[in-house]
Order: structure tokens, then sequence, then C-alpha cells
């Protein structure tokens, strides 16, 4: 059981009832959704075409937990790749992580579409602020958002994406936070899996709880603030 999150849905609650709207903050990928599998399904897919039998059994033998942010490094920690090998292997990812189609297979951690329906149910406005790209990525977000029960049609929830694949995650998000202060409600909590995103959402909004979620980032993160809480998911 996860006091954070249950004092978070208490928060919602009591600032509802003072008459303003508690907002939530939720990052996507690698914080409600779980990207790692979708590199390996990628990874699996590439050795199936290139009919690669050896390949095949390292990604098969690759644990969704053991895939952090390097695509390659469980890979090679199995099998020997070379230069080419890894050209290959890279460019296949690439052409395919940023996709509609592929975006829209990724699982969730363990008890988010109940947690976010839970805060919604609540009275919470649900912002997903999301680093990915419309026209590329819009679609299959919008189709897994549905698909797994997380709520976004029919008020109370917003979904924010990069207007194209080029933009910086970093000025984007910045931008985003004086967006989603200008709503005029109450940011309640915020949920990101990259303490970089965390601490600037710990400046911007002050009051709020923030969480950091699993525990996959970029591995030249800074530190979180010391007040940014933890939680493995969502479950409750």
């Amino acid at each position: 059981m996860s006091d954070v999150l249950h004092s978070i849905l208490r928060a919602i609650e009591s600032t509802r009832a003072t008459g303003r709207l508690p907002i939530c903050v939720f990052d996507l990928d690698g914080t409600l959704l779980i990207t790692r599998a979708r590199t390996l399904a990628i990874l699996a897919d590439f050795a199936e075409r290139t009919g690669k039998r050896d390949l095949a059994e390292a990604v098969a033998g690759i644990s969704v937990e053991e895939q952090r942010y390097s695509v390659l490094d469980p890979l090679q920690s199995r099998i020997p790749l070379t230069a080419p090998d890894k050209a290959a292997i890279l460019a296949w990812w690439r052409g395919h992580f940023f996709t509609d189609e592929w975006c829209a297979r990724d699982p969730t951690f363990a008890g988010g579409p109940e947690f976010v329906r839970a805060c919604h149910d609540r009275g919470a406005l649900i912002y997903y602020l999301t680093g990915r790209h419309i026209h590329g990525m819009e679609a299959g977000t919008v189709q897994s958002l549905v698909a797994h029960g997380f709520p976004l049609y029919g008020g109370r929830a917003m979904l924010q994406l990069k207007p194209d694949f080029e933009t910086a995650d970093e000025p984007y998000k910045e931008e985003a936070v004086r967006m989603i202060g200008s709503l005029g409600g109450e940011v309640v909590a915020t949920f990101e899996n990259e303490p970089g995103n965390a601490n600037l959402f710990v400046e911007h909004f002050v009051g709020a709880t923030h969480v950091l979620v699993g525990n996959t980032h970029r591995p030249d993160a800074p530190p979180p603030h010391a007040s940014i809480e933890r939680v493995p998911d969502f479950t409750l």
C-alpha cells in the first residue's frame, strides 16, 4: 500500500472541497507506460526479420527490468556485436520506436489506469504531459491511453504532445509548466521518471507532491530534489 498515493487522493478531495480545481500532471514514457517493453519488442522484431537466431535468443532472455535506458547494453552482455551490428540495430530501433504503431503497444505500470481514474473520479484534472510528438505518435498514444482505460475523453483530461520530433524536451516542458500554471487550478501532484523534469515541477508547483516513478531515467540525470517522493508503480 502506498501512503504517498493515498495522501494525493486525499489532497485532491480537500482541494476540490475548497472550490478549486485540483490538477494532476502525469508524464507517459517510463511513468505511466513501460517503454522498455517497446524496445524489447522492436529488437525481437528486428531479430526475426533478419533471421539472426542468436540475436533472437539473446533478446528473449532480457527481462523488462533489465532493459533500462540503453538499447544495446543488455544485448551486448549476452552476445558479441560488431560495429555494423550495432548500427543496424540502432537504426531499426530509431525507425520504429517513435511511431504510432509501436507506441500503441506499451504496457502500463501496475495500478496506473486505476490510480489515474481514482484521481479523476475525485475531481482532478488529468494533464498528460509527454515528450512524444504529434504527426507521428499522437494516434498511437491516444489509442494506448483509451485501450488501457485512462481518462481522456468526457472532460477534465488533457493530452499535450510536442509540436514536432525535433523540439527539445527541456524547453518544451518549461513552456508546458507555464501553460499548466495558467489553467487557474491548483497542481496537487506531478509524476515523472526523469529527475530533471521532477526538479522543474518542484520549482514551479510549490506545495504539490512530486513523485518519481520506477527506476528508468537518463544516465546523466541530476540528483532529484530532497522533497521528491518515489514509488515503484501505482499500486494502492
